[in-house]
């Protein structure tokens, strides 16, 4: 079934049911996400674009990097990172619902990209006052885009209200009972979740939900090559089918990145750093059991999004693994710190310990 024809108005209905339907092919539901971005594109003028000469028009903020409008709509062809977060956050307002009978809820979407992808499909699920939305982008293009599809899709009876701003430092005297935040690149790199999470967690009401639930990063000995090969597979893998299928060794857990502990994790000052702060994550060595000079170190991300809901190693390009070359290959009882930084371009440094 196609979605939309002719530039007649969309079925955003439709588009949710087949988003939803966990007895409709992979195929088919990325068929529909396509008609969506497609028709997007048709209504706002904004092409789905991850070219370079997208990518140079970011922003660069103080705390990472804000891609710009047309690589943002591009994220809509991630595809399984797109439907695990629907499903994720349909599935937290399903939680909510039940929770919150008497009132609307309060939903704040930061980063809403110019088609809101992970809420715009959803808004026709719910009846008229039962959701409460607050758009939240630092480029107003992609605002002014997400109202002229909100008009097209006949949704202006939603309560819909959209900021302009720095989801690093805004702040709001209203709370929230659901946070939408998806800023980041694999491995915590260059986009800035770490502080969005911390600043927006201020937001977030006493039992209030935050997607994504828990971001982790783990350290590994791998086989870099190895993995590179695998992850282009097009069938989405899980952990356990990668730890059995190569040799790894497990390192460290240097992140667990969750609206409810974050500000516990407080910067410190660090002269070494190209930034003014740092957060220290740890230490970890490389167990003598480990041979020398036959494995890497790499990063690995995983996104807890809501409940049963995830995305696992190479699901989608956020958690595709991440070599650090500094320090590949590894060698027996070496030591390491790790640190991630803030600032201009985040991300995730590790040092080695003198032993001496």
């Amino acid at each position: 079934m196609r979605l939309s024809v002719n530039n007649t108005q969309f079925n955003l209905a439709a588009l949710a049911d087949t988003l939803l339907n966990p007895q409709l092919s992979f195929d088919q539901r990325c068929s529909a996400l396509d008609d969506f971005a497609a028709h997007c594109a048709a209504v706002t003028g904004i092409t789905p674009d991850r070219t370079f000469s997208a990518w140079a028009e970011d922003s660069v903020l103080t705390s990472g990097v804000a891609i710009n409008p047309a690589a943002a709509a591009f994220c809509i062809k991630d595809y399984q990172r797109t439907l695990q977060f629907i499903a994720g956050i349909q599935a937290a307002l399903c939680a909510l619902d039940q929770r919150l009978p008497a009132r609307p809820i309060r939903v704040l979407y930061a980063g809403c990209g110019p088609f809101a992808t992970l809420l715009l499909p959803l808004l026709s699920q719910w009846s008229e006052g039962r959701l409460d939305c607050h758009l939240l982008d630092i480029h107003a293009q992609s605002l002014h885009s997400v109202q002229a599809l909100v008009a097209d899709c006949q949704l202006e009876a939603i309560n819909l209200s959209y900021h302009c701003a720095d989801a690093c430092h805004w702040s709001s005297a209203e709370r929230f009972d659901l946070i939408i935040a998806e800023t980041l690149q694999k491995a915590l790199e260059q986009e800035p979740q770490w502080a969005v999470t911390a600043n927006l967690s201020r937001l977030l009401k006493p039992q209030g939900i935050f997607i994504p639930e828990q971001i982790t990063l783990n350290l590994w000995a791998a086989h870099w090559d190895q993995e590179q090969r695998y992850s282009q597979r097009q069938d989405p893998a899980d952990l356990p089918a990668l730890v059995d299928e190569f040799e790894r060794h497990f390192l460290h857990c240097a992140v667990q990145l969750r609206a409810d502990t974050v500000l516990l994790q407080r910067p410190i000052a660090d002269p070494r750093a190209l930034v003014a702060q740092v957060v220290d994550l740890g230490q970890f060595s490389v167990a003598d059991s480990i041979p020398a000079h036959r494995f890497d170190l790499i990063v690995a991300t995983t996104l807890h999004i809501y409940a049963d809901i995830h995305l696992h190693e190479y699901d989608c390009d956020l958690t595709r693994s991440y070599k650090f070359y500094d320090w590949s290959p590894l060698a027996p009882g070496q030591s390491f710190r790790v640190y991630y930084e803030l600032g201009l371009y985040p991300r995730v440094r590790i040092d080695r310990l003198d032993r001496g």
